[in-house]
């Protein structure tokens, strides 16, 4: 028996696009790595050349020409027309994508592969023009696998190349930063920081509170209530941005180069250098708003504070507290920090050690504080010999505290003052019989 076999004849498939002749709802993709004048240039020509050549083509029909506009293309994170191209791809609005190169797609590897596949499960094509590469044909993913590894490849040697050029600068001493989130500096024509001098008072005021014994938690309070707008122009400090600011050598004047370097070009992680790479410190590169002696003296505080949370397994010193004594009042017996109670049916507050519930009222407490300030006042004459000699011996910190004893002790007060405890009180010892009142100044007095 003879089969009788008939031919049906393929219908004409365009090799650009993998869709049988029909109109096609086309999009393009355009991006630049860059805000450069020349690269802005090229992405203005990207998105007149897409529009013109779409429109013109009787079977496409504009969807939208997508882009991104100086945003690297090693990954999509910070792509915003990429996503929503994605998007719209996914909620069936585009047929077609064209774009410039594989490049412009996107220098991963990993993501021009999982994109396209992504796209072809949904019969959508993605047609590179440079390489002349159309994802639905059936040699696009080979190609597109070896160009899109050149263009990984590319990456890693341009970003290698700027990372060399950076560092070949800083080995001049020509620094390489951006103002936009350094508080209270500009920049003038030739990329010299210049002080911004509204800004800089609250810079001032920020490292004289912490000396004053604020806490990070507290100044970001203070500077929040009294709505002073912060680095983005937005009033929201918190405990970070003040740590970062007081450690900043910036506000003395001095820049040190390679604090953090770019540790995957891809992802563009950035990692903090502790070693890894060279680092490079320029002293007087422009004007300093804190005098490089009181820039010293709050990094020596940042230690001391640190040193006391370890010392004495405190959690920390950031919390709000209406006393001034909060992580300060310490038993003699096992070192813990005592706790403030002042709860519903108690007329007074009182401090509790937590362990060996210890306690003692919290009246005591400011009045033994009071009685031993008073003490030095009257004795002051026998102090100031030696607070005058560490002013002139001492560290940038010990001269600061000796100075601040000489200012604040010449009268005798009737009342603990918060401010002058906050200011000079490092710890008060609670024995059973006697509290020793421990000063920043190192002068210690038992009542």
């Amino acid at each position: 028996m003879n089969n009788n076999v008939q031919i049906i004849p393929a219908k004409e498939i365009s090799i650009k696009t993998g869709r049988n002749n029909r109109t096609l709802r086309v999009a393009a993709y355009c991006r630049v790595s860059t805000d450069e004048e020349k690269q802005l240039g090229s992405f203005e020509n990207q998105i007149e050349y897409f529009d013109k050549l779409i429109r013109e083509n009787k079977r496409y029909k504009l969807v939208k020409i997508y882009s991104d506009e100086g945003i690297s293309g090693t990954n999509i994170k910070r792509r915003i027309g990429f996503k929503e191209m994605i998007s719209d791809c996914e909620s069936g609005k585009i047929d077609l994508i064209i774009t410039k190169s594989i490049s412009r797609f996107a220098r991963n590897t990993q993501d021009s592969l999982n994109y396209t596949r992504k796209l072809k499960d949904m019969d959508i094509g993605i047609y590179f023009e440079k390489e002349g590469i159309n994802t639905l044909e059936s040699s696009g993913e080979l190609l597109l696998t070896l160009f899109s590894c050149f263009a990984q490849e590319e990456s890693r040697s341009i970003s290698e190349n700027t990372a060399w050029g950076i560092r070949s600068k800083f080995r001049q001493g020509i620094p390489h930063l951006n103002a936009k989130n350094l508080y209270a500096y500009d920049k003038d024509e030739n990329g010299k920081l210049i002080i911004n001098e509204k800004e800089a008072e609250v810079v001032k005021r920020i490292y004289a509170m912490f000396l004053e014994g604020y806490s990070l938690n507290r100044i970001a309070k203070v500077l929040n209530d009294e709505g002073i707008k912060g680095v983005r122009n937005e009033t929201k400090w918190c405990a970070v941005t003040i740590d970062r600011m007081l450690k900043n050598e910036k506000y003395n004047g001095s820049i040190l180069m390679q604090k953090t370097f770019t540790s995957n070009y891809l992802t563009k992680q950035h990692t903090v250098n502790k070693g890894q790479l060279n680092q490079y410190y320029i002293e007087n590169d422009h004007e300093a708003i804190i005098p490089k002696e009181i820039w010293k003296a709050v990094q020596e505080e940042t230690e001391r504070r640190k040193q006391f949370i370890i010392n004495h397994n405190l959690r920390g010193l950031s919390r709000n507290s209406n006393s001034a004594f909060y992580a300060k009042v310490f038993c003699n017996k096992c070192n813990y920090p005592f706790q403030r109670i002042y709860k519903y049916g108690v007329k007074k507050p009182y401090w509790e050690c937590p362990k060996c519930k210890k306690k003692i009222d919290e009246e005591k407490l400011r009045s033994s504080f009071c009685d031993c300030y008073n003490k030095i006042v009257t004795d002051r004459s026998d102090y100031l010999p030696k607070w005058r000699k560490t002013i002139e011996y001492g560290t940038p910190l010990e001269a600061i505290r000796a100075i601040q004893m000489i200012d604040i002790i010449r009268y005798t007060i009737p009342f603990e003052i918060k401010e002058v405890t906050q200011m000079i009180l490092q710890k008060a010892i609670v024995y059973d019989n006697k509290i020793v009142i421990v000063l920043l100044s190192n002068d210690k007095l038992i009542i």
